[in-house]
């Protein structure tokens, strides 16, 4: 079976280490970009089967690379998990939560186990 692409988008080196050594198994192929700008090119680059991202990001912030993403005609299908580590504005999540390609939500840190279970959920496959 071929590897899940992931791309995680963060500006906390510290989680992109965690989530690559979380995901670096034999079922994923991690990639990394640390800001939404670096985060959009990378996508139209790799075509991930899943990005996660992180909301408060500087240059181009979650909110905007998701709609970034949704303009682009052969972007706007790739599954988003959502993460942050500051307790969720109802109002941004209502946002996040009207686009059909955001899967999910994540609270960091989150442990490896339930970062698999959300990305086998938004993709639909067993984990």
């Amino acid at each position: 079976m071929p590897k899940i692409r992931v791309l995680v988008v963060d500006d906390n080196i510290n989680f992109l280490q965690l989530a690559q050594m979380a995901l670096g198994t034999d079922d994923y192929e991690v990639y990394t970009a640390t800001d939404g700008q670096d985060g959009f090119d990378q996508a139209k680059k790799l075509m991930p089967d899943i990005m996660l991202m992180d909301v408060m990001m500087p240059r181009v912030s979650g909110l905007e690379l998701m709609r970034m993403l949704l303009a682009e005609e052969d972007l706007k299908e790739i599954p988003i998990l959502v993460m942050t580590a500051s307790h969720f504005d109802p109002s941004t999540e209502m946002v996040f939560k009207q686009e059909g390609n955001v899967k999910g939500f994540l609270q960091k840190p989150c442990p490896v186990n339930a970062l698999r279970e959300q990305i086998a959920l938004a993709l639909k496959r067993p984990h």
